[in-house]
């Protein structure tokens, strides 16, 4: 099965902390994930609370390797406010067919991501310069949006976890179902997320800028590596 995403190579028990600021608003993020080796891949679990409010999140997800490549293979996630819960969703990519847009029931399309399995599937992208890979981001049910991941220049980032050399990913839409000027156009006017992942092996996600909404005037939220 084609992938996109290779192994590569958590160590068992990593932990990644981070916070999360938007420009412009009050109030913080904290997000800490831990991910545990399998012996066909990885589960990692990621908590997020809001400084000084009562917001929380778990999001529990499964990452299947199948010939040295990795898959999303499930997702679980779950916020609460005040420890009620507030909303729960799943989802199932790996080995299933799903109810999609026009009436057609068929899989889910290679290289799915839900939005937080991008701290692990992204970082076995080829961070190659130049290299341009389509991934399928799943936002809920069957909802998934087309993205390119373009590998670009390596530069040294500063978050609160230290200085650290990183190679430049840029994400934005792609609308494959349009001619190639259009998509150019509308691609153009959508902002862009752009990742920065760490060039030393395994690539862990240092800074994540991207919009809280799809105007280019919407502010930028932006996810840094704290330790």
């Amino acid at each position: 099965m084609h992938s996109v995403f290779r192994d590569p190579g958590i160590p068992d028990g990593e932990r990644t902390d981070y916070t999360v600021l938007v420009e412009g608003r009050p109030g913080r993020l904290d997000l800490s994930g831990v991910t545990t080796r399998e012996r066909d891949g990885y589960f990692s679990v990621i908590e997020a609370r809001a400084v000084g409010g009562d917001f929380e999140m778990t999001v529990c997800q499964r990452f299947r390797r199948i010939e040295a490549v990795l898959h999303a293979e499930s997702y679980c996630a779950e916020s609460r406010s005040g420890g009620i819960v507030v909303s729960r969703e799943e989802g199932r990519f790996l080995g299933v067919e799903h109810l999609q847009f026009g009436g057609l029931i068929t899989p889910f399309p290679a290289n799915v991501m839900p939005l937080l399995g991008g701290l692990i599937l992204l970082r076995g992208l080829d961070f190659t310069e130049g290299v341009e890979e389509s991934v399928n981001l799943w936002l809920a049910y069957s909802v998934h949006v087309p993205l390119s991941a373009r590998i670009e220049q390596c530069a040294t980032i500063e978050v609160p976890a230290g200085r650290v050399r990183c190679r430049q990913v840029r994400l934005r839409p792609r609308l494959p179902q349009l001619n190639t000027m259009a998509d150019k156009v509308i691609g153009g006017f959508l902002p862009p997320a752009v990742a920065h992942f760490e060039v030393a092996e395994p690539h862990r996600l240092v800074r994540f800028s991207f919009p809280v909404g799809p105007m280019p005037w919407d502010p930028r939220a932006v996810l840094e590596l704290s330790k």
